[in-house]
């Protein structure tokens, strides 16, 4: 299953995030937004509900 453009709660919610594991480390590695709804951290924007770019 493709994760992007899904965000990681709707993902978390399904529970499909365990069956792309590859692909969810990629999102999560080297983090440039933060959910402001969940507190998530992801490199891309469209995987949170509610992004916040982070400041390097």
């Amino acid at each position: 299953m493709k994760l992007r453009g899904k965000s990681f709660c709707k993902l978390v919610k399904d529970d499909v995030l365990k069956d792309d594991l590859e692909a969810y480390k990629d999102l999560v590695r080297n983090p440039t937004y933060l959910c402001l709804k969940c507190g998530r951290a992801s490199n891309d924007k469209n995987s949170l509900c509610k992004p916040e770019k982070l400041e390097p």
